[in-house]
Formats: C-alpha cells, structure tokens, sequence
C-alpha cells in the first residue's frame, strides 16, 4: 500500500508542534529543553504576631552561569487553630533582601504584586502551583517570607509553609 508522504509529514509537524507547545508556562513562555526543574520548599514555626517577627520560609539562589524562571508558588498555614483567615498571615516575595524583616532602604527588591500578600495560595495536594512567572539571573536569591498579624494559632504546632517551583537552564549555549 502507498504512503501518502503529504500526509506523513504533515503528522510529524503536527506532534512537533504538540511537544514544543507542552513545555511552556501557563502563559505561553517557553522553556528550553536544557532546562532543569526547581522545586524549592520550607516550612518554619509560625512565629509570634508583628512584622519584626517576620521568618523566612524558603530560599532559592540561582546558580552561577545560570537562568531561572520561577512559574509557581505555594503560599500556606497550617495549625492547630484551624484555617488562617484573609489577613492573619501576610507572606512576601522578595529578591535579595537577606533579612526577615524588611528594611528600608532595601537592598534588593519585592516581587510585583507579592508584598505583603494577605492570603494562602495553592496548596501542597489538592492543587497545582500558583502560577507566577518571575525570571532571575545568576546569583539572585528569591525568598518567601511570612509574619502573623493576629486572631491564628503561632509556636509550636503551627506552621507557615512555601514553595518555588519552576525551572533553571544555562545563560549560555543552551540554544545547541
């Protein structure tokens, strides 16, 4: 039987395309295939209530030579208190600010969009990442941070958690 060699073709365009497609960020960015996954995560003891009280849940340094976009993150509590409701835990995204609290002037800078965030974001189970993309550089350090404010169980017991998620490839030659 002959082969259509249109038809052929055209198939094998047809699933390229398919897998160059699968491996962007939700928004369409693409990946490289060099790239590497990043799943960074912490959890600390929710601390007492205030804002000099803030805590550092996790911490991802881009690797020297490399590219980083972070496509997704987890923002949680967990306690004995239950929930934490809007507003009783306020979680930051800053990029080379090495303390807990922030300080003014700020070495480095805060996420857009990420300061001071009054509520949890996705989850450790029940569902994917929330999805961000932040692109870093070689040597740039990304943390989330979190502090009480008030009315959710804090010590021993309670937790706030976090997680980076996406990829990282080399600045250079990944394109071969």
């Amino acid at each position: 039987m002959p082969v259509d060699a249109g038809n052929e073709l055209e198939l094998a365009l047809n699933q390229l395309n398919e897998l160059s497609r699968s491996h962007r960020t939700v928004w369409g960015t693409p990946i490289p295939w060099s790239a590497r996954p990043v799943f960074v995560k912490g959890f600390v003891v929710a601390p007492a209530y205030g804002p000099a009280n803030q805590v550092i849940v996790c911490t991802y340094q881009v690797p020297r030579g490399h590219t980083a976009l972070i496509c997704g993150v987890v923002l949680q509590y967990a306690g004995g208190g239950g929930s934490a409701l809007p507003g009783n835990i306020l979680y930051t995204i800053d990029v080379d600010n090495p303390n807990a609290a922030v300080v003014s002037p700020a070495p480095g800078y805060i996420e857009k969009d990420f300061n001071f965030v009054p509520f949890q974001l996705s989850d450790f189970v029940l569902s994917p990442p929330w999805p961000v993309e932040f692109r870093h550089d070689e040597g740039e350090t990304i943390r989330i941070k979190a502090q009480t404010v008030n009315t959710v169980a804090v010590g021993p017991g309670n937790f706030v958690s976090g997680a980076l998620v996406g990829w990282q490839w080399p600045s250079q030659g990944w394109e071969q």
